[in-house]
C-alpha cells in the first residue's frame, strides 16, 4: 500500500462560500468551473456546508475565481463574509417566504385538481374551469420564477441541474396546457391539445417548494453541532485599558492585554494566569467533566468556565489561533472535505443530469411513434423531468459528514478530514505506542524492599528533596503518604546517571540505579530480578557501598486500557504495542492489557518500518501516540490518533486528535465513524433505489402491463421528499448515545 507522501509541496489553500447550489449536479459544475483555471490543484465543494475548498500551486486572484463560478450561476465569496448559521437562517426565510405565496394559490388549485379526478362531473363550466386554473397556475409560475431563471440559464450554458429539469418539466406542461386552452376556446383544432395540465405544473411546484424549505430546516439541524460549538466562545471580554477595566468585543482583544474573568463566566482567550487561584470547567475543550485547578503561571484555554474566584489572565492566543479557534477550524474543513465514496457520486452526478433529459425526450418519442398520442408523450416527458432530480444524491453524504463530525467534536473528539470517517470506521489493525498513550507517564512507587523498616525511604526522601527528576517527586510525595519523616541530608551532590549521595552523622548514604559491579546479598539480588521481570524501574539506597533498600517504580496504565483493548477485539481490530522501553516492561504492560502483538526497544524509524509493513500485509492501519517519536508512525499509517496534550509535531500529523487523555475516545470515535459511514451508506442506497425505481415507472415501462402511468403531480411530491427524507435520516444519527 502506498506511503502517504510527508514531502509535499507548498501550496496556496483558499476557502469560500458558494451560494445558489441545489443538487450534486451544482457541486460538479462549480467544481468544473474551478477546476478549469490555471494553477488549480484541486477543489472540494460541498453542499450541505455551502462551501468550497480550492488548493493551487501558484497564488490565484480572489476575482478570477469568483467571476468562474458567477459565470455559470452561482456566488463565491471568501469564508467568513457571512457565517455559515446566518446563510442558513437567510435560506430558510427566502424558502419559507416562497412556500406561503405559493401555498396560498397552490392548495387550492391542489384541492381543486383532486376532486376533478375524484368526481365524475366537472366541478365548473369550461370557461371558468380553464379561468380558474389558468389563473391559479400563472401566479404560481410567476412566484416560481428563480427555478426557471436558474435552470434555463444553467441549461444554456450545457450545465444542467436540478432547477433546469423543474424548469422543463412545468415549463413544458404550463405552455401545453396554455395552448390546449386557446385550442379549446378558439376552436383551432389542433389535434393533442385538448388536455390541462395547469394543476401539474402549478402544484409541482408547490410540493418541490415544500420540499426544499424541509431540506432547508434539516440542512440546518445538521450543522446544530457546529454552531453549538461556536455558541460556546463568549463575544467580549473585560480588558485593562489605561488602568481602567472596559468590556471591548473579543475581535479587538490583542496578544499581551490583561483580561479579568469573573466567577462563573467564561475565559474569552487562550492565556496565562498573572493574578488569583480557581478551578476551571475545561469540558467544552477536552469533553473532561473533572474540573481544573488554575494557579498563578498556568494555562487556560479560551470557551472554559471559571467556576470559583475571579482570575486575571493574560492574553496569548486569541480568535481563529486559540485553541478553540482551532477546533472550530478543524471541524469545518473535515465537514467540508469530502471521502472517496462522495466523490465518486459526484462523478454520476455530472452525467446523471444529462442522461435524464435524453431518457425523458426518448421515452416521450418513444410513447407517440407508438401510436399513444401526444398528451401520453407530455405527461411522460414531464413525469421523468421531474422525478429524477439528483437532490438526495447530492446530500446523502455530506450531511452525514457534518452530524458525525458535529456529534465527535462535542464529544472532545476532532476529525480532520472527511477520509478519517472512512479509515477509522474500517481500521484492522490499531498500532499503539505505550507511554503516555496506554500509561499515564505518571510514574508511581510500586514497591519497595525489605518491609520491616523504612528507614531507607527516609533516607532516599532526604537526598531524593534536592533533585529535580521526575523519581524524586515520585518518592517524596509516597513516603509523605506514608508519614515517613525525611532524614537531612549534608553535603548532597548529584551526579547524571549515577544517582545522589550526602551526609548523615558522617555517614555516607547514596540513592542511585544498580550497577553490575555492585555486589547484593541473595534476598536483594532476587527481588531485583522480579522487578526487572516485571518492567518495573529500580533504584538502591546504600550506606557507603552496603545496600541497605530497594524502591521500584512503574509507569501507571491508564484504567481504562484493559476494557478499550477488549472492546477493540470484539470489534476485530487487532492490537499491536510498539515502544522504545525495554523488553520486561513492554511484555509486562501488553500482558496486562491483553494485547497479544509488541516490539519493544524500538527506535522512531523502526516504527515507521513497522507501520509500513503492516500495511504492505493489506490491513487498514491505525496508529496512536502522543510524542515527537511517535510523528513518523503517525504519518506513515492509513490514519493517525493523537492526543490533544501531545507534543504539537504529534496532533500536526494525526488525523484525528482526542482533546482529553481518555483511550475511551478511540471506542468512542469508531463507534461514531461507524454509525455516519453507515448512514452514507443508508442514503445513497435509498437515493439510488429512488431513481432506479422511479425513472422508468415516470417513463411508462409500467403501463403496458398494469395500465398505470405516474402522475406529474404525483412525480413532483415524490422528489420532493426524496431529499428531505435523506436528511432526516441523517439526523437520525443524533439519536444514538455514543460516549458511554
Amino acid at each position: 500500500m502506498p506511503e502517504k507522501d510527508t514531502d509535499i509541496p507548498p501550496s496556496h489553500n483558499y476557502q469560500f462560500d458558494v451560494e445558489g447550489m441545489s443538487c450534486a449536479a451544482c457541486v460538479t459544475s462549480v467544481e468544473s468551473a474551478i477546476k478549469g483555471l490555471p494553477g488549480v490543484k484541486e477543489v472540494s465543494v460541498n453542499l450541505a456546508t455551502e462551501s468550497a475548498i480550492v488548493t493551487s500551486d501558484e497564488s490565484i486572484p480572489i476575482n478570477r475565481l469568483t467571476k468562474a463560478v458567477s459565470k455559470i450561476g452561482y456566488k463565491l465569496e471568501p469564508q467568513g463574509s457571512s457565517s455559515l448559521v446566518h446563510r442558513q437562517q437567510r435560506t430558510i426565510a427566502t424558502w419559507k417566504r416562497l412556500l406561503l405565496i405559493q401555498a396560498v394559490f397552490g392548495i387550492p388549485l391542489l384541492i381543486y385538481a383532486m376532486l376533478e379526478m375524484m368526481l365524475e362531473n366537472p366541478l365548473l363550466p369550461v370557461q371558468w374551469n380553464i379561468l380558474v386554473q389558468l389563473a391559479l397556475a400563472t401566479i404560481l409560475v410567476i412566484s416560481g420564477f428563480g427555478y426557471y431563471h436558474r435552470g434555463i440559464k444553467h441549461l444554456l450554458m450545457l450545465v444542467p441541474n436540478m432547477d433546469s429539469l423543474v424548469a422543463l418539466g412545468t415549463g413544458s406542461a404550463y405552455i401545453y396546457s396554455l395552448v390546449s386552452a386557446l385550442n379549446i376556446q378558439l376552436g383551432w383544432g389542433l389535434i393533442g391539445f385538448q388536455t390541462l395540465y395547469f394543476e401539474a405544473a402549478g402544484t409541482i411546484l408547490l410540493f418541490i417548494t415544500f420540499g426544499k424549505w424541509l431540506e432547508a430546516m434539516a440542512r440546518g439541524k445538521s450543522t446544530e453541532a457546529l454552531t453549538g460549538l461556536m455558541e460556546h466562545m463568549p463575544t467580549e471580554a473585560e480588558v485593562k485599558k489605561d488602568g481602567n477595566w472596559i468590556t471591548v468585543p473579543l475581535n479587538e482583544v490583542k496578544n499581551g492585554d490583561e483580561i479579568r474573568v469573573n466567577p462563573h463566566s467564561k475565559i474569552p482567550v487562550d492565556g496565562m494566569v498573572i493574578e488569583g487561584a480557581s478551578s476551571v470547567d475545561e469540558s467544552a475543550i477536552s469533553g473532561e467533566s473533572l474540573p481544573v485547578e488554575k494557579l498563578r503561571g498556568g494555562q487556560v484555554i479560551g470557551a472554559s468556565l471559571n467556576l470559583q474566584a475571579g482570575l486575571i489572565i493574560r492574553a496569548e492566543k486569541v480568535g481563529r489561533y486559540s485553541m478553540f479557534g482551532q477546533i472550530i477550524d478543524l471541524v469545518e474543513k473535515a465537514q467540508m472535505g469530502k471521502p472517496k465514496i462522495q466523490k465518486l457520486v459526484d462523478k454520476i452526478a455530472s452525467v446523471f443530469v444529462p442522461v435524464v433529459l435524453g431518457l425523458a425526450v426518448l421515452s416521450g418519442i418513444t410513447w407517440f411513434m407508438l401510436g399513444y398520442g401526444l398528451t401520453f408523450a407530455i405527461n411522460v416527458m414531464i413525469s421523468v423531468l421531474i422525478i429524477a432530480c439528483p437532490c438526495a444524491l447530492g446530500l446523502a453524504t455530506p450531511t452525514a459528514l457534518v452530524v458525525g463530525s458535529g456529534i465527535a467534536a462535542r464529544g472532545g473528539i476532532l476529525i480532520k478530514s472527511a477520509d478519517a470517517f472512512q479509515l477509522l470506521s474500517k481500521v484492522d489493525m490499531m498500532v499503539f505506542d505505550k507511554t503516555g498513550t496506554i500509561t499515564e507517564s505518571k510514574p508511581r512507587l510500586v514497591d519497595h524492599y525489605p518491609q520491616e523498616d523504612l528507614h531507607y525511604l527516609a533516607i532516599a526522601m532526604g537526598l531524593e528533596q534536592h533533585s529535580q527528576h521526575p523519581l524524586a517527586k515520585t518518592l517524596i510525595d509516597y513516603g509523605t503518604s506514608q508519614s515517613i519523616q525525611m532524614l537531612q541530608m549534608s553535603d548532597v551532590k548529584e551526579e547524571a546517571a549515577r544517582g545522589l549521595e550526602g551526609y548523615n552523622n558522617k555517614t555516607l548514604y547514596r540513592v542511585r540505579k544498580i550497577d553490575t559491579s555492585d555486589k547484593l546479598p541473595q534476598s536483594y539480588s532476587d527481588t531485583v530480578e522480579a522487578y526487572y521481570t516485571r518492567g518495573y524501574i529500580v533504584s538502591a539506597v546504600f550506606a557507603e557501598d552496603t545496600p541497605i533498600g530497594l524502591v521500584a517504580f512503574s509507569d501507571t496504565i491508564k484504567s481504562e486500557s484493559s476494557a478499550v483493548i477488549q472492546s477493540l477485539a470484539e470489534k476485530g481490530i487487532q492490537t499491536y504495542l510498539l515502544t522504545g522501553d525495554k523488553e520486561e516492561a513492554a511484555c509486562q504492560v501488553a500482558h496486562q492489557i491483553g494485547i497479544q502483538n509488541y516490539r519493544s526497544e524500538v527506535l522512531p524509524s523502526d516504527k515507521h518500518d513497522h507501520i509500513k509493513a503492516l500495511r504492505a500485509e493489506g490491513k487498514i492501519v491505525g496508529m496512536l501516540g502522543d510524542g515527537i517519536n511517535d510523528a513518523p508512525a503517525l504519518v506513515a499509517a492509513d490514519i493517525g490518533l493523537s492526543f490533544g496534550g501531545g507534543t504539537d509535531i504529534a496532533v500536526n500529523a494525526a488525523d484525528i486528535i482526542f482533546m482529553n487523555n481518555s483511550l475511551n475516545n478511540l471506542v468512542f470515535g469508531h463507534r461514531i465513524a461507524q454509525a455516519t459511514i453507515s448512514k452514507i451508506h443508508q442514503n445513497l442506497f435509498w437515493a439510488f433505489i429512488y431513481n432506479l425505481a422511479g425513472i422508468p415507472i415516470a417513463m411508462g415501462l409500467l403501463y403496458p402491463f398494469t395500465g398505470t402511468l405516474l402522475n406529474p403531480m404525483f412525480a413532483g411530491m415524490a422528489m420532493a421528499f426524496s431529499s428531505v427524507s435523506v436528511v432526516t435520516n441523517t439526523l437520525l444519527l443524533r439519536s444514538k448515545k455514543y460516549f458511554k
